[in-house]
């Protein structure tokens, strides 16, 4: 099991994109963020079904 990546909330966005999972420790709270990479297939595939099912 890879450990998690702990950021702090001034961190990039874009270094979020290097993990699957980072925790975010701010002063007060702390946010677990899960990143899911997608092809553009399977996002417009998504997107068509959420549209379909309305």
């Amino acid at each position: 099991m890879k450990p998690v990546e702990r950021v702090t909330p001034g961190t990039k966005v874009y270094k979020l994109f290097e993990h699957e999972q980072c925790v975010c420790e701010g002063k007060d709270e702390v946010f677990l963020i899960s990143v899911k990479r997608l092809s553009r297939e399977e996002y417009e595939r998504s997107q068509r079904q959420k549209t379909a099912s309305r």
